[in-house]
């Protein structure tokens, strides 16, 4: 998949011998993914209850969603209607790390991987970006 990301141009993605979903990586990432996911390293392995409450009221979005907490890792998925907040939610967030029990932190994109699965799942109604 990461080569797929990489080297294409134009992805198309069959179910049943049938395209449901074609376009640039970027295109299905953003029609098909889930948004970004916002992986953090706890200063503990207890469970962070801060984190959640200042995520969904510094990018103003109830959409925040934990994803998973194990020991000292933890990731939420930030919907892509929430980039738009990102410089000042960032500056903010790196403010208050320390408060907030985070040693570090990393964002990425849905990956194509997430995207092939999402779609797979799809009800058999015409996908977006197939035209």
């Amino acid at each position: 998949m990461d080569e797929a990301d990489i080297l294409g141009d134009r992805i198309g993605i069959m179910k049943g011998g049938k395209v449901v979903a074609l376009g640039s990586p970027i295109f299905l990432k953003s029609t098909f993914g889930a948004g970004y996911n916002l992986i953090m390293v706890k200063s503990s392995s207890e469970p962070n209850t801060k984190i959640m409450p200042f995520l969904q009221q510094h990018l103003n979005d109830s959409g925040v969603k934990k994803q998973s907490e194990i020991q000292q890792e933890m990731s939420v998925i930030i919907p892509s209607r929430c980039a738009q907040s990102f410089p000042n939610f960032f500056k903010e967030f790196d403010a208050n790390l320390a408060g907030l029990v985070i040693q570090s932190y990393g964002i990425t994109l849905s990956t194509l991987e997430e995207v092939f699965l999402k779609v797979g799942n799809l009800d058999d109604k015409k996908a977006p970006g197939l035209d």
